[in-house]
């Protein structure tokens, strides 16, 4: 991940890609596909998509930083602003 920032789950958003923990030692980029917060327990139940596809969830409590690329909202699809780097501004 290039041009990485450090923010709060909670400005996280459908479609950013953060570093995430795969329970196997090693963090990996993966995109935010849903975010859901337990306002009793202030922790978000976030389901992730890896490169392969495969999505996962992993809860995180409100307030955790993370490790968030910055390119990552102007490079989906959800984006609100046509992104081609290709072609010229």
């Amino acid at each position: 991940m290039s041009n990485i920032s450090s923010d709060r789950i909670d400005d996280v958003a459908p479609g950013d890609i953060i570093a995430v923990d795969r329970d196997n030692g090693q963090t990996q980029p993966s995109k935010v596909v849903f975010k859901d917060l337990d306002e009793q327990t202030s922790v978000y139940t976030v389901t992730f998509e890896d490169d392969d596809g495969e999505t996962f969830q992993r809860e995180v409590p409100a307030g955790t930083v993370v490790n968030h690329a910055m390119e990552s909202k102007w490079e989906s699809e959800e984006s609100p602003t046509p992104h081609n780097p290709e072609t010229p501004a």
